[in-house]
């Protein structure tokens, strides 16, 4: 018996740490689930080591709560190469969140993580109801989150798809008594851009091991995945 080829091929990057390790193994589980249901090739890896050897025949990496922290300038340069080569990359959640500067990981992130208030719910708006991860969203959509304020970001390249509107929440409820000052109108959730030739896109959702049994959240992530692996 014949079988259908597997549209695209997925390699996840997880790393360890204090905040999000209960979300690893419900996100594998739902990235095996995924796979099979829209017939994608999927791997995973937790090392440098890993992400370096394998990325090569993969045409989309996911950043889950992962970042450059922990590569070396020789497994940095086999993701450019793959962005390069016209590839996909996907960030979710704490990918903006790096202790070490990395100008060009930062710029494919498209945003830097400052800070958040403690996990509240609030209103996102969708404002591309056209782009695949947002297909299935309404204009309006309650979600609940820890909702990521950031520096450096790169407004003038990246294309905002989700933002959180700060009248919906308590932005300056941090963790301490010195109020935070989220971002203003404008506070972006989730954004796609083309860069170096490649596609990345960023979703900060994703904080909490629960949203990876959540149909709404997984077709948003799917959404970003299925446009990255887009030549």
């Amino acid at each position: 018996m014949a079988f259908a080829q597997d549209q695209f091929k997925v390699l996840l990057f997880t790393v360890q740490d204090t905040w999000h390790y209960e979300c690893i193994p419900k996100a594998v589980d739902a990235f095996h689930k995924m796979a099979a249901e829209h017939q994608f090739q999927f791997d995973w890896t937790q090392t440098p080591e890993g992400l370096a050897e394998k990325l090569p025949s993969y045409d989309v990496v996911v950043f889950l709560n992962a970042n450059a922290d922990n590569l070396t300038d020789e497994q940095l340069e086999v993701l450019k190469t793959h962005i390069h080569n016209g590839k996909g990359f996907v960030g979710v959640h704490s990918t903006s969140d790096s202790d070490i500067r990395n100008p060009w990981f930062d710029n494919l992130v498209g945003g830097v993580f400052k800070d958040h208030p403690q996990f509240q719910a609030a209103v996102l708006t969708n404002h591309d109801v056209n782009f695949p991860s947002n297909l299935h969203l309404p204009e309006k959509w309650l979600w609940s989150e820890e909702w990521y304020n950031f520096d450096l970001l790169k407004s003038e390249n990246i294309k905002v798809i989700l933002s959180v509107d700060e009248n919906t929440y308590d932005y300056k409820k941090g963790y301490d008594e010195i109020p935070l000052k989220g971002m203003g109108e404008n506070h972006p959730i989730a954004w796609y851009q083309l860069y170096e030739g490649g596609r990345s896109f960023y979703t900060t959702l994703g904080h909490k091991p629960e949203a990876f049994q959540n149909q709404i959240y997984l077709d948003h992530l799917f959404g970003g995945i299925y446009w990255a692996s887009k030549e």
